[in-house]
């Protein structure tokens, strides 16, 4: 990458922003379950973490726009289904 950019942070955040957006888009037409989990698990992760979510959601619903929401299980909770559906 170049150096010698001055770019205001409010700009740099949109412009990174309309990037990843293009790029979930195209990566979605090529893989679209493995581009929905990680998009998924880029919300929790930033949830978990304390970032906040809500440019990962944005292009998360953008990108998945009629996906159902997701749900992300506790390690317990997990085993738990896993025992339910006898896994």
């Amino acid at each position: 990458m170049s150096d010698g950019y001055v770019i205001e942070p409010d700009k740099a955040i949109l412009q990174l922003t309309n990037a990843v957006m293009a790029l979930s888009r195209v990566l979605a037409q090529v893989a679209p379950e493995l581009t929905q989990g990680n998009l998924a698990m880029a919300v929790e992760g930033s949830r978990a973490n304390g970032h906040g979510i809500e440019l990962v959601e944005e292009i998360y619903k953008t990108t998945f726009p009629n996906a159902k929401p997701t749900v992300t299980l506790s390690p317990e909770e997990f085993a738990r289904k896993q025992r339910e559906l006898g896994q």
